[in-house]
């Protein structure tokens, strides 16, 4: 039996990852789009975002497209447009990144924290329905790694309470329920654009409608210099000198690398796929290693590879000496950043706006808390066809169960306190 690295043996996984598994983040023909812009002077302005926009809308199968500077952004202008107002409370996960909670705080709205599935790590629509009130405005939705919620069960309740929903879908590029991308089941869907994100722009963000008003409402919110263009029967061209107080277009060049992306982002994702169901297989026999389940018709894609590690069947030891292992090894994975924004100081303090605070305690949300300290990145996205360096992963892991018992003396011995208070609280929290 070989010696944990973490101990001072040699690592399982040898291979570069960024040589054999990563692919470039812009392709050549994004960045001679990008340039070609530049040489014709459109660094702020380019009718190539709009035709973005209609590609875009096209391939999710929506009526309407509206870009933006970044995902954050885009959920922002969606709580504008389906009409959010102060003191209208907006359901949403605490198993998520900040920007799906706090563009509710800034329309001086309070987000209501609802409890997930441990399972699918989804939004749980059982409790999404005890949490609703006569203030209730919106549900905020998360698609989180790339797999959907249970949109059927949330849409009947939507309709039920007459529910605005916006479908975050910053890991969900392309993801489908029951034939259907998602984004187009609730109100709008919101994708970031982000440089880590499936398609990617570096900095940038779009959302989709399939309502005339919504849509406009957006661009009203965001876009002012669009309003012109409006039919003169819309009610928000007349806000053309002002629009709403936000400039949310996005860079020209930004989205000259996501439309290039676009171009082979369903074989992008076949590979992704495969190789994460490699990675899954090779990895099954490991009972202290949990997948993320999948609502019945959902094909997701893998945004992320998330794992929960079910410590109960491994001696009781933390998340983190775990992932310290494997960081040693070679393994590039990452503790859990979600979960934790219900106990945030600007949800219990009030923070600047005051609007959502204070609380004296944070509300109870078990399964939400459970996956902040198990859930677990097991591997990165791997881009290419790249077997050896998924066996590798593999073998590291298998590594880590036959010197499980100096593991666990490891983790009895080693106080993580001070590190894990400096956790980062975004979508990875990179452990080496």
């Amino acid at each position: 039996m070989s010696k944990l690295a973490l101990l001072g043996g040699e690592k399982a996984v040898t291979l570069d990852y960024e040589k054999v598994g990563n692919i470039p983040l812009c392709t050549e023909e994004g960045i001679a789009d990008a340039v070609n812009l530049m040489k014709k002077g459109e660094i702020s302005q380019s009718q190539s975002v709009i035709d973005f926009e209609e590609r875009f809308a096209a391939y999710m199968g929506a009526k309407y497209a509206v870009a933006t500077n970044n995902g954050t952004s885009a959920l922002d202008s969606a709580l504008f447009a389906v009409g959010v107002r102060p003191g209208d409370e907006v359901l949403v996960p605490s198993f998520t990144f900040w920007a799906s909670m706090v563009p509710i705080i800034a329309q001086h709205a309070t987000p209501v924290f609802c409890d997930v599935d441990r399972n699918t790590h989804c939004m749980d629509p059982a409790d999404i329905e005890r949490k609703i009130t006569p203030k209730t405005r919106a549900i905020m939705l998360v698609h989180v790694w790339g797999a959907a919620c249970d949109m059927d069960a949330i849409m009947e309740i939507a309709r039920k309470h007459g529910l605005k929903v916006i479908e975050d879908c910053s890991h969900a590029h392309g993801t489908k329920y029951k034939g259907v991308h998602v984004g187009n089941f609730g109100d709008i869907g919101c994708y970031s654009l982000q440089g880590s994100k499936l398609l990617p722009a570096g900095e940038g963000g779009i959302l989709i409608t399939n309502t005339l008003e919504y849509y406009e409402r957006c661009l009203a919110f965001g876009h002012y210099d669009r309003l012109a263009a409006l039919p003169e029967t819309s009610e928000y061209r007349k806000y053309m000198l002002t629009g709403m107080g936000h400039k949310y277009r996005p860079h020209p060049l930004a989205i000259a690398l996501a439309n290039r992306r676009l171009d082979t982002l369903d074989e992008s994702n076949a590979i992704r796929n495969r190789n994460a169901l490699k990675f899954e297989k090779l990895v099954s026999d490991l009972d202290w290693m949990v997948t993320q389940k999948l609502y019945d018709g959902v094909e997701r894609e893998f945004a992320y590879q998330y794992f929960v590690f079910d410590n109960t069947k491994f001696g009781g030891i933390r998340t983190f000496s775990l992932l310290k292992a494997l960081g040693r090894e070679g393994v590039s994975c990452g503790y859990c950043g979600y979960g934790r924004l219900h106990k945030s100081p600007l949800v219990l303090q009030g923070g600047p706006w005051g609007d959502c605070g204070p609380r004296e305690t944070p509300v109870s949300l078990p399964e939400t808390e459970y996956l902040a300290e198990h859930a677990f990145l097991a591997c990165p996205r791997f881009e290419t066809d790249c077997d050896e360096l998924i066996e590798q992963y593999a073998a590291a892991y298998h590594k880590i169960e036959e010197n499980r018992d100096a593991l666990i003396e490891f983790d009895q011995t080693h106080d993580f306190t001070e590190e894990m208070k400096n956790l980062s609280g975004r979508t990875i929290a990179m452990i080496k």
